[in-house]
């Protein structure tokens, strides 16, 4: 431990136990879990090998949701956006995909389709009900360090709050740094 009194002793709960590969914003984007495994990933590949058979297969097969978030944050129609793939954007958005959810960075499908010059996607996500003006909330993931009153600020006090497994993985860290330490100082 490096602080006295480390952010992710001072933040109160509830906490959720743990977050997985699901969105943890309102607009159905975002993840927290910036380490470790975050879920499978199946459709996120499919849709970067442009896919329309394996993304309905794995749907079909309850293998994959079409809205799973990697550890930014970022959705399979996010991918499609980027890659100016307008047929996946429809397929992922008739297998209910959320238009508007957004990444870490509170981007969404439509900017990363805007940033990439794919104009035809742009028209698709339009189609589908993206709001071309919509910023999603910017969240920092669990293993980031916070400053020190973060979650008492108004925009803390609407941030996702650690998980219980996160809590307990940095108490275990904290318990073994103590430890070497007190062995140190014995020698």
């Amino acid at each position: 431990m490096t602080e006295i009194e480390p952010w992710y002793a001072r933040v109160k709960g509830p906490f959720p136990e743990r977050y997985g590969c699901v969105g943890v914003k309102e607009d159905g984007g975002g993840s927290m879990r910036g380490r470790g495994t975050v879920g499978e990933m199946k459709i996120h590949r499919a849709v970067f090998n442009r896919n329309v058979a394996r993304v309905r297969e794995i749907v079909a097969n309850g293998e994959g949701d079409v809205n799973e978030v990697d550890g930014a944050g970022v959705t399979p129609i996010m991918c499609a956006a980027y890659e100016g793939w307008a047929d996946g954007v429809d397929v992922l958005c008739e297998l209910g995909a959320k238009v508007n959810a957004s990444n870490n960075a509170g981007d969404t499908a439509y900017v990363w389709a805007m940033t990439m010059g794919n104009e035809d996607v742009m028209e698709r996500l339009k189609r589908h009900g993206a709001d071309p003006n919509y910023i999603g909330q910017v969240i920092v993931p669990e293993h980031i360090p916070k400053v020190r009153d973060f979650y008492d600020s108004e925009d803390g006090q609407q941030h996702p709050k650690p998980s219980e497994e996160y809590l307990e993985y940095q108490r275990e860290i904290d318990a073994q740094m103590q430890n070497a330490t007190d062995k140190a100082l014995l020698v």
